[in-house]
C-alpha cells in the first residue's frame, strides 16, 4: 500500500499535500501513509487494515479474520463482504442496506486515522470503493462518529478516492524507483 499511497502523493488526490493515508479495500485491507514524502512506519510497516472496530448493531457477523476476527480487514474487506452476504460486494445492489454497514465501518477507519495522525487527505481505493454510491455513504457516517469533535477540511476533499484509480500502486513504484535513483546521484 505504500507505493499506492506514494503514488497518489506524487501524482494524485495527495499531491501538493504535506500528509496523505492511503487505504485499498478489496482482497483485504491495507494502508500506507507519508508525511512529507516519508513513509510513517517503526520497525514494521504499519497493518492498518487490522485495527479494531466496532461492530454495527444491525450486524451479526463475527468477522472473517483469523487473527482478530472483528478488525476493519475482517468486518468490510471483500472476503468478509462475500461470507456475509453469499455474494459478491459488485453484486450487491446500491440500495442493499448492507452498504450503509459496510460504509460504517469504512467511516470508523477514517475516524481513527483522522484522531490519530490528522493527515491532509485519506484516500480509500481498492474494488469495494469501486461501489461509487461509498463515498457519500462514508461521509455521511464520518460526520455522526466525528460529532464535530475535530474540523476537518470539506469531506469531497479529505475522504475520497484515488485519482489514479488502479494505476495508483504502479505509478507510485516509478515514483519511487526514480526518487532512489536519484538519490544515487
Amino acid at each position: 500500500m505504500n507505493a499506492a499511497a506514494y503514488g497518489e502523493y506524487v501524482f494524485g488526490n495527495g499531491k501538493g499535500l504535506s500528509s496523505v493515508v492511503y487505504y485499498t479495500i478489496g482482497t483485504g485491507v491495507g494502508g500506507g501513509a507519508l508525511q512529507d514524502g516519508h513513509f510513517i512506519e517503526g520497525f514494521s510497516h504499519p497493518e492498518m487494515g487490522h485495527m479494531m472496530i466496532v461492530p454495527h448493531p444491525e450486524d451479526e457477523f463475527k468477522g472473517s479474520c483469523p487473527f482478530h476476527g472483528n478488525c476493519l480487514e475482517g468486518m468490510a474487506a471483500g472476503p468478509a463482504i462475500e461470507k456475509r452476504n453469499g455474494k459478491k460486494g459488485q453484486d450487491i445492489p446500491a440500495e442493499d442496506p448492507f452498504w450503509e454497514i459496510e460504509a460504517e465501518y469504512i467511516a470508523q477507519c477514517a475516524y481513527n486515522t483522522t484522531l490519530m495522525l490528522s493527515p491532509d487527505v485519506i484516500i480509500f481505493g481498492g474494488g469495494v470503493m469501486k461501489q461509487r454510491h461509498m463515498v457519500k455513504k462514508v461521509h455521511q457516517a464520518f460526520t455522526r462518529l466525528l460529532n464535530g469533535y475535530v474540523k476537518t477540511p470539506s469531506l469531497d476533499k479529505y475522504i475520497v478516492t484515488p485519482a489514479l484509480e488502479d494505476n495508483a500502486g504502479t505509478l507510485g513504484c516509478l515514483a519511487l524507483a526514480k526518487k532512489a535513483e536519484e538519490q544515487k546521484l
